[in-house]
């Protein structure tokens, strides 16, 4: 169960800045449209992204949701993707962070397949 402040920040029109681990262990790191459900927070990319080569090989990512409301307020997440879903759930994750920051659902294309991912959370911190 993911606490309601994490979730409420997640599913509010947050920037989510993602970081995973490139083959060398240096930190590969990209902005993202977070989502979260009732236990993980979710995170959309596709199949050709260095981010979804990084997590494939080692799981363990970092995620920090900004609060567009009040610039000195974040929450840090590290946490493991224990799963990755191709398809429609993709697709629905997809269209939902679409219409939350561009007003439309229309997903641009783009190479490879749309996956999400659920992400665990190992250890939050937050900043007030």
């Amino acid at each position: 169960m993911l606490d309601d402040d994490v979730r409420e920040l997640a599913l509010a029109r947050t920037l989510g800045v993602f970081t995973t681990l490139m083959p060398d262990g240096g930190p590969q790191t990209s902005l993202v449209w977070p989502h979260a459900d009732q236990e993980h927070i979710l995170v959309g990319t596709n199949t050709s992204r260095q981010k979804y080569r990084n997590v494939i090989a080692d799981p363990r990512v970092n995620i920090l949701l900004l609060d567009s409301d009040n610039s000195r307020r974040y929450i840090e997440i590290r946490a493991r993707v224990v799963d990755i879903e191709p398809g429609e759930a993709a697709l629905r994750l997809a269209r939902t962070t679409f219409g939350k920051w561009t007003g439309s659902e229309q997903v641009r294309q783009a190479e490879g397949e749309r996956v999400l991912f659920r992400l665990e959370p190992d250890r939050i911190h937050r900043k007030e």
